[in-house]
């Protein structure tokens, strides 16, 4: 589907008599512009730019092939006398490379400049590597050996086929041969040689005795593979395609003229058909271009010459561009570009010197407006509305039928102009309709001076004009075409002419041109010189003006295109360099792109095997799918969000991408057009979700509309059913909104969304008056029922349209069974308790009613309330069961409480027998033995208390120690209060509430002494010293005294073994990290178990090498929760020697330092009751010793906390860099592993949270 279009065509001066062009390869880069042509026996050095002359590099007579070799930056030059030289193309200087006594007739160098390959003047084929070394020689008319030679074996021989009337002596008659008449001694005896475009195999096409033309295929080392089959009137060139797959010779049979394609094994494959005869028109030369996908066919005809550039899709050879040249200047000779990025370059070189560069690039000719694409196929244009059909090429919808060969068209709204190879205009006006009567053409003759000008870029500017250009030395001049000429402008035939109205020149070669969209007196060029674009203006007089630079790439693109957003009606420029780069207005937006297009507010664009839609508003991508490898954009249809592609093969896919799809249904539900909006969104299997979320507030306002407009029941069902509580326009199909724009009605929320739109829907159209509405309606109704989960509903709904209708009820019944399960809608419609719809539905189940009936039937003999009861506790509703067993009475108050402790409904069982008493106290009671059975006892108090079980509750309390309680419910019970209050003096203690035990003894007749006694083994000093202070006698001095001494002793001791142990553990813990810092973590790693390796991470770096070889799957699996606590106590093992000791240490250290923390409080507590006792003598010093000690800890604890907790350990932060990235810290990586297996908590230092705990006076 694409064309060649014609980007410029430079005319410069060369040298008179070329006979062969070379040119010069990139360096650092940049294209040279210098170039070597051979004529007259000399090889001239032309340089493209200035006003240099062409300077002789050599002087060689007979030159029958030059190569310019690039590694050794020297031209190779041989003659037919034999000679072969290598010249430097700087000095001129000249070496011998070899020489070959028989004379040369033919040299071709390999496409990698490796091999060469030389056809001497006694028909030898020679190859020699690039240092003139021989490979191989050997004779042209050398046989194949018979291994390889082609095999008959009788298929389709004239011996064996049936011949009818002629009879069978017809199949003895011995057909003459075909080349018997044609003497091979006058046929053209030259000698070509091509190369295959990896340099592996060559072909060369000569003259053979008795033969006449063939051709022979050798490989790179010179030995002879394949020689072509017999093939009559073969004509002399030939070309190797440089994919590999066809060799290219022109053949003339007696009813046609073709190029034959050749196989590398000499068979014929296929063939292009000619539109000419090569009787009158021999084919001169043949080239490929350098990636494959042009064929240039130059001919020679008596009045003219002509160059056809041929491609190929789908098996079909279309012809895109034919260059015609008159015989007065005939041309000498074509070669197509060689360089980088420059492969559609044709060089075209006239016997005057005069030299053209034409530049093509592919581009599909498409009309944006209505997805018509049009492709040229010689005298043919093709044309395609892909709106309406998908027609694979190369078939089509409509064939324009010119009497010329097309080479370029172009298109305004309604109007087609096509430009032919004879520069004429042909203009169809109006072009809508590609079926019916075919359009009449108005032809239109170039005049005097376009008849001379090759045009490139052709465009449509306004209905009027048309713009070209024309490029010419280092400039371009832009040309603006009046197509409407007046009826004076004819030529001497009496032609309408069409001429130049206005032109403008600009430096630079113009390669892409553009028309703005909006205002039609402006376009945009691009120079490849400086990758500028201009904006070119047209003014009231005709005269065309520059206004400015709109944007500048660092490189020229080969497409341009002006985008106009619908919405703001703003544009911009696209521009794409050959399968590079993409930009928009100058911002980069992808790269590797192959081709774009612009489709409604969107730009779509292909890569190697995706296709990707970018906002144009916002520039943001917003939606990519996957293609097949290698497919391009043909055209794109917004209005039918269609986007066709052409595969590699040639052949089309069309789809529908969902962001064009949702584009149009978000135009469609604005404009409120449900119905159209809802087929297109079924027939492109989108969630019809989108139709409320597409804007909430309208679509609630809206609703009367939305269910006016779906006259298909069905589909409001299928709208209700598909409702989920999301937001699709935030998910799903964020690529078509912004989530900041979505708002929502006040007493809406997404999810309560099936619930709010169902409920709407629903009451809408339960307020349905006429009679077709509420038939339209019933459906839509029953399925809004079961989404809000109202079955019950359904089932009434339809009950009562049975007793107006029958038939429509059990319709309705069937629908509903569609939706719901049968035994889900049987169980509902028990529970309405009404039988007969049970059985209705029942009938319409596949349930057998001997399983159905006698249930029915038992259920019937039952009294209401207790038949409810059995009918909700057979659908588990056991706390409605339970309100219709209490509204049966008292008989069944044991099977109520067996109930209810079946089913744990004490809190209904509660509510229901609030009246009954007697009953509602065995429900507590029951309630109260389950709360003791799960360990609940507190609450087991209060329900036994209720219950009137004082005894129980009172044991209840006891287990809870709730002292306050058991007193009270001792003294219900009348039991002795000192008695209960002393037996739990010993569990409070126990449980270390020293204070409230202290409060009991108090309180319930405990002496003085016992009180004492309880406030010291709580370590009480301060509330001691205080009871005794209010006291008279010794108590103090003879009791508290001594206990506070041993106890301050006893802390002081035990400060000081925190002290050593704290110590301990941070040395051991720095001695294991000097360790490691100095042999490194893989030292350590010989001392770790193999059963311990599954306690760290599957990617830690603890995992060497030499554990590879073990299967874990082999080991213990430590599933058990027992076995992984310990393996986590072997990890935190203490003992010397442990591979993970810096691990338990760091846990360990961690714990201690915590408890030293918590020991602020007591230690302050401990001083100030010793500075209390006054009259003890060590009381003081011993206070004094023992914030000392503590404050000496602290300090240590202190100053060690960073040295410990280094930052290693956090896992995060700092570390984080050294994680990841191409540069990986695999230390801090292993570090990192192997303190994940620390607790999170105790990767971090513990908080001290330091209090003034201590003592002015014992500082």
């Amino acid at each position: 589907m694409r064309n060649l279009k014609l980007q410029y065509c430079k005319e410069l001066d060369a040298v008179a008599h070329p006979r062969q062009l070379l040119l010069q390869p990139e360096l650092n880069g940049d294209t040279s512009d210098k170039s070597f042509v051979v004529a007259d026996s000399k090889i001239y050095a032309v340089q493209e730019s200035g006003d240099i002359r062409p300077k002789v590099i050599v002087d060689l007579p007979d030159i029958v092939g030059v190569e310019y070799l690039q590694l050794d930056n020297a031209i190779c030059v041989a003659s037919g006398a034999g000679e072969v030289l290598l010249v430097d193309p700087q000095t001129g200087s000249t070496n011998e490379g070899t020489y070959c006594d028989v004379g040369i007739e033919r040299m071709a160098w390999s496409p990698n400049q490796e091999v060469v390959a030389f056809v001497t003047r006694t028909h030898n084929v020679v190859l020699m590597t690039s240092t003139f070394d021989v490979i191989a020689e050997q004779p042209l008319d050398a046989e194949l050996a018979p291994d390889q030679q082609f095999v008959n074996v009788g298929w389709g021989k004239k011996e064996t086929q049936f011949h009818g009337s002629e009879g069978k002596q017809a199949a003895k008659l011995k057909e003459g041969d075909s080349t018997a008449n044609q003497d091979w001694q006058e046929l053209n005896q030259d000698v070509n040689i091509s190369w295959r475009g990896d340099g592996a195999f060559f072909v060369v096409s000569f003259v053979a005795a008795q033969v006449g033309r063939t051709f022979r295929v050798y490989d790179c080392e010179g030995k002879l593979h394949h020689t072509a089959e017999k093939s009559v009137h073969l004509q002399e060139v030939v070309a190797w395609r440089p994919a590999g797959n066809w060799i290219a010779v022109p053949q003339r049979f007696p009813n046609k003229s073709t190029i034959a394609l050749f196989e590398k094994n000499g068979l014929r494959h296929r063939e292009l058909v000619l539109p000419f005869d090569l009787q009158e028109e021999p084919v001169v030369q043949l080239r490929w271009s350098e990636d494959s996908d042009i064929l240039a066919i130059r001919t020679a005809a008596k009045e003219e010459q002509r160059v056809y550039l041929y491609t190929i899709g789908n098996y079909h050879w279309y012809l895109k561009q034919v260059l015609i040249f008159d015989q007065v200047d005939s041309l000498a000779l074509l070669q197509w570009d060689t360089r980088m990025g420059a492969e559609h370059t044709l060089h075209i070189l006239k016997e005057s010197g005069k030299q053209f560069v034409y530049r093509w690039a592919f581009a599909v000719d498409r009309y944006e407006r209505s997805g018509v694409v049009g492709v040229i196929d010689g005298k043919r244009l093709l044309l395609t509305d892909f709106a309406k059909a998908v027609v694979p090429p190369p078939m089509c919808q409509r064939v324009l039928q010119l009497d010329n060969y097309i080479n370029a068209f172009t298109w305004y709204e309604t109007s087609l102009c096509v430009y032919t190879c004879d520069h004429r205009l042909y203009s169809y006006e109006p072009m809508q309709q590609l079926s019916g009567q075919e359009p009449q053409a108005c032809l239109l003759m170039p005049d005097a001076e376009l008849s001379r000008l090759p045009l490139a870029n052709l465009t449509y500017f306004s209905c009027d004009y048309l713009l070209a250009t024309h490029s010419s030395g280092g400039s371009t001049r832009l040309i603006l075409l009046n197509k409407d000429p007046d009826e004076d402008e004819i030529n001497e035939k009496g032609e309408l002419c069409y001429r130049v109205q206005s032109s403008l020149r600009i430096s630079g070669l113009v390669n892409a041109l553009t028309i703005g969209a909006n205002a039609m007196d402006e376009f945009y060029v691009q120079t490849v010189n400086n990758g500028h674009t201009y904006e070119v203006s047209l003014k009231s007089d005709n005269t065309l003006k520059v206004e400015r630079s709109h944007v500048q790439l660092t490189q020229a693109a080969d497409h341009i295109e002006w985008f106009t957003i619908t919405s703001d009606s703003t544009g911009g420029l696209i521009t794409l360099r050959n399968q590079q780069l993409l930009h928009m207005d100058g911002y980069r937006i992808a790269e590797d792109v192959t081709s774009f297009c612009v489709v409604g507010n969107y730009l779509a664009y292909t890569q190697l095997n995706a296709l990707h839609f970018v906002r144009l508003k916002d520039r943001r991508q917003v939606a990519s799918r996957n293609i097949e490898r290698g497919g391009k954009l043909v055209t794109a249809v917004a209005s039918e969000a269609r986007v066709v592609l052409q595969l590699p093969r040639g052949n089309l896919e069309a789809i529908c991408p969902r962001v064009l799809v949702l584009e149009l249904v978000g135009a469609l539900l604005g404009r409120k057009q449900y119905q159209a909006a809802m087929q297109m969104l079924r027939k492109q299997r989108i969630n019809l979700n989108i139709i409320c979320d597409h804007n909430v507030e309208q679509f609630v306002a809206s609703v009367d509309i939305f269910l006016r407009e779906i006259k298909q029941s069905q589909w409001l069902c299928l709208f209700l059913s598909e409702l989920q509580n999301e937001d699709f326009a935030k998910g799903m199909y964020s690529s078509n909104y912004e989530a900041a724009k979505q708002t929502y009605p006040s007493d809406y929320r997404v999810e309560q969304k099936v619930e709010y739109v169902c409920r709407l829907l629903g009451q809408r159209m339960d307020q349905a008056t006429r009679p077709e509405d509420i038939e339209r309606f019933r459906l839509p109704v029953i399925t809004a029922y079961v989404k809000l989960g109202r079955l019950e509903q359904a089932l009434q709904l339809i009950w009562r349209e049975k007793q107006a209708n029958v038939a429509l009820a059990d319709q309705l019944l069937k629908y509903l069974l569609y939706l719901v399960d049968v035994n889900d809608l049987y169980n509902v419609a028990l529970g309405t308790y009404d039988f007969g719809l049970v059985i209705f539905v029942s009938q319409k189940s596949q349930k057998d009613p001997k399983e159905f009936l006698p249930y029915l039937n038992e259920l019937k003999a039952l009294p209401t309330d207790y038949r409810k009861f059995r009918i909700d506790d057979h659908l588990k509703r056991y706390s409605s069961a339970l309100s219709h067993l209490a509204a049966c009475g008292e008989e069944h108050y044991e099977e109520a409480l067996e109930f209810i402790r079946k089913h744990g409904l004490y809190t209904a069982g509660l509510a229901c027998y609030r009246e009954h008493i007697e009953f509602h106290k065995s429900i507590c009671v029951a309630y109260a033995d389950h709360l003791r059975a799960n360990a609940k006892l507190d609450n087991a108090s209060l329900m036994y208390e209720r219950g009137g079980q004082l005894q129980q509750a009172l044991l209840s309390a006891k287990h809870t120690l709730d002292w306050q309680r058991v007193l009270v419910l001792a003294k219900k019970l009348g039991e002795p209060l000192d008695h209960v209050a002393q037996s739990l003096v010993g569990p409070l203690q126990q449980q270390g509430r020293h204070m409230e035990a202290y409060e009991l003894v108090k309180e319930h007749g405990g002496s003085r002494e016992r009180q004492l006694e309880v406030l010291l083994e709580g370590h009480l000093y301060s509330r001691a010293i205080y009871e005794a202070g209010l006291e008279e006698g010794e108590g103090l001095a003879e009791k508290i005294a001594p206990a506070l001494t041993a106890y301050g002793t006893q802390l002081q001791n035990s400060l000081h073994a925190d002290l050593q142990l704290f110590l301990e553990y941070k040395q051991r813990l720095l001695d294991i990290r000097q360790r490691q810092a100095k042999y490194g973590e893989g030292d350590n790693d010989a001392d770790v178990d193999l059963e311990e390796v599954d306690l760290l991470s599957d990617t830690t770096s603890l995992h060497s090498s030499r554990y590879s070889g073990t299967s874990r799957g082999t080991g213990k699996t430590f599933r058990s929760s027992k076995n992984r606590r310990k393996h986590e106590r072997k990890l935190l093992s203490l003992k010397p020697g442990n591979p993970f000791e810096d691990i338990a240490l760091i846990d360990a250290l961690h714990n201690h330092v915590t408890k030293i923390a918590q020991q602020q409080q007591p230690v302050r507590d401990t001083c100030k009751a010793l500075l209390q006792l006054a009259g003890a003598a060590d009381g003081d010093p011993l206070a004094a010793s023992l914030q000392r000690e503590f404050k000496t800890l602290l300090q240590a604890v202190e100053a060690a906390l960073d040295e410990i907790w280094t930052p290693e350990l956090l896992g995060n932060g700092s570390m984080a860099q050294h994680l990841t990235g191409p540069n990986v810290d695999y230390l801090a990586l292993q570090k990192e592993q192997r303190y994940a297996l620390i607790s999170p908590l105790k990767r971090f230092k513990p908080q001290l949270n330091l209090m003034d705990w201590q003592h002015e006076i014992l500082q």
